[in-house]
């Protein structure tokens, strides 16, 4: 049995990245920021309180053991040794904020990480896996000059060269994986979840950017691609990378698509219209396209019958739940 150490265990897509560790096997030990609460009602807190529900099925959940705390070290020691470490999480925070400091953010991301991995090393680990994400600078399938897309791309980008370098420096195996644009069950607040809100109260959406194209994933294969790598990365050193591509498409196609999908599982006419940005916006300077170049989906992405009634599932009940607790579907 694989021993994984894995950090973000909470987040949206490392709830079903541990579900799928699981689900391959692996004996997971997931170490908290925070603490396993979040029963309150707002949404952030609901969300979260579903996400460690579900990666609590399978992994050992510790929490107030965050990246470069004590308590982390000592979990080390206590429960090591493990074969697989995977740091899939990052320092987020309001990167939309005109104040955000992405070398902070780095720095946080970082704390404490040479100290992990030379310990993790001691005891016989020799692989470890980084999340990126297709928002940093030289990622995605296209030619040419490739920026990281804002402040919270560039927070990424330098965190993956300190990760990518202490995992070096301690003799590892250096994996990544590139998260793109997933979407499903337990999503934050992003595209997907306002569309399926929007429709779900019977108002007609309105999407931005309707012809930027981007790489859509279905969390569920997301966090199965993922696995699958993590779980069968050669432990010898070297760099292994893994950027899985879902639906490559524009924002006005992957629409369409959802709403063509959902207007027979919603009962709904799941309406949308696209809607201008105004001139200046920060979002103007994102690129026209960024998709990932390894796909894990059927070529015309038929293959997704499940995902899209899962989807409607979680949503239906989401929008009724008021208050009560949802089930997890997927």
């Amino acid at each position: 049995m694989t021993r994984v150490l894995l950090t973000g265990a909470a987040s949206f897509t490392g709830a079903w990245i541990t579900a799928a560790l699981s689900a391959r096997g692996a004996q997971v030990i997931a170490p908290l920021r925070g603490d396993c609460g979040g029963d309150g009602m707002e949404e952030g807190s609901r969300l979260r309180h579903l996400r460690i529900r579900l990666a609590g099925r399978t992994a050992l959940l510790v929490e107030h053991a965050p990246t470069g705390s004590h308590r982390l070290l000592d979990l080390v020691d206590e429960t090591g040794p493990f074969d697989l470490v995977c740091l899939h999480g990052a320092d987020v925070g309001d990167f939309r904020s005109a104040g955000y400091d992405p070398l902070a953010a780095a720095a946080r991301n970082c704390d404490g990480i040479d100290m992990l991995l030379a310990r993790l090393a001691r005891q016989g680990c020799r692989r470890i896996v980084v999340s990126g994400s297709l928002f940093e600078a030289d990622e995605g399938g296209a030619d040419g000059h490739r920026p990281a897309i804002g402040a919270y791309g560039l927070a990424k980008t330098l965190s993956w060269h300190c990760l990518r370098f202490a995992g070096e420096r301690n003799g590892l195996a250096v994996g990544k994986v590139v998260i793109p644009h997933p979407f499903g069950p337990l999503e934050k607040p992003g595209l997907v979840s306002e569309l399926m809100t929007s429709w779900q109260c019977g108002r007609i959406a309105s999407i931005r950017h309707a012809a930027r194209i981007r790489d859509f994933i279905p969390v569920q294969r997301l966090a199965g691609a993922y696995a699958d790598f993590a779980l069968d990365m050669p432990a010898r050193p070297g760099l292994y990378r893994l950027a899985p591509g879902g639906l490559a498409e524009s924002v006005g196609d992957f629409t369409a698509r959802l709403a063509r999908e959902m207007r027979p599982l919603l009962g709904r006419p799941c309406r949308f219209t696209a809607a201008a940005v105004p001139t200046g916006h920060p979002d103007d300077r994102e690129p026209a396209v960024r998709i990932n170049c390894d796909p894990v989906l059927d070529s015309d992405g038929g293959d997704l019958a499940a995902v899209w009634r899962a989807l409607a599932e979680f949503y239906s009940e989401h929008n009724h739940a008021n208050g009560r607790a949802l089930s997890i579907n997927g």
